[in-house]
């Protein structure tokens, strides 16, 4: 009776490794089913009004319709989002995003303008990074730092050095005096009595 019971136990073992194995098999494969989409991103200027025109392709060369793309301009920390939450192909797969008027760039008023899919069930993940001289640009100005709370410990409030210098030597101060205290509570004779 022991060894069938070991027998089944060892035989449902192995059947949830395969029902494993199974299992990831058909997810890896199913994420090949996505095809590759294809971008041709265009730029108009007409009057005061930039516009983002992207077309979106299969690699038969037919446009993709309902297609929800994703514009962005990349700042120092973070993509900026810009047009509409969603912005989905037309039946030509075409999209147009108006690109902000009073969008800082860099010296020469250069932005970096990114356009994704992202999670499509249909098409890969896919991001295109573009430089355009769309930004208003910016000067850089050199001044001496002044003391402040976020600046450079060079540059630190010398009422924030003292508060701090003060708080540091008060800690080491106790510590040194408790060990004294042991100290010469450990000198101390026991009373014979």
């Amino acid at each position: 009776m022991r060894i069938h019971n070991y027998l089944k136990m060892h035989v449902l073992k192995v059947f949830i490794l395969l029902g494993i194995i199974g299992l990831n098999n058909s997810i890896i494969y199913a994420q090949d089913s996505k095809e590759d989409a294809v971008l041709a991103i265009s730029f108009s200027e007409e009057n005061d009004r930039k516009v983002i025109v992207t077309k979106a392709t299969d690699h038969y060369g037919l446009p993709i319709e309902d297609l929800e793309l994703y514009f962005y301009v990349k700042r120092t920390f973070s993509l900026l989002p810009i047009g509409d939450p969603f912005n989905a192909t037309d039946e030509n797969g075409i999209v147009e995003v108006e690109f902000p008027n009073d969008l800082p760039g860099d010296a020469k008023g250069n932005v970096i303008i990114i356009t994704k899919i992202i999670e499509s069930d249909l098409y890969h993940d896919l991001s295109i990074e573009n430089i355009k001289k769309w930004g208003v640009p910016t000067i850089q100005v050199q001044s001496e730092e002044k003391r402040s709370l976020w600046a450079a410990a060079a540059n630190a409030p010398i009422s924030l050095i003292l508060i701090v210098s003060i708080m540091i030597i008060s800690v080491w101060y106790i510590i040194f005096y408790i060990l004294f205290k042991l100290y010469k509570i450990s000198k101390i004779k026991p009373l014979n009595g």
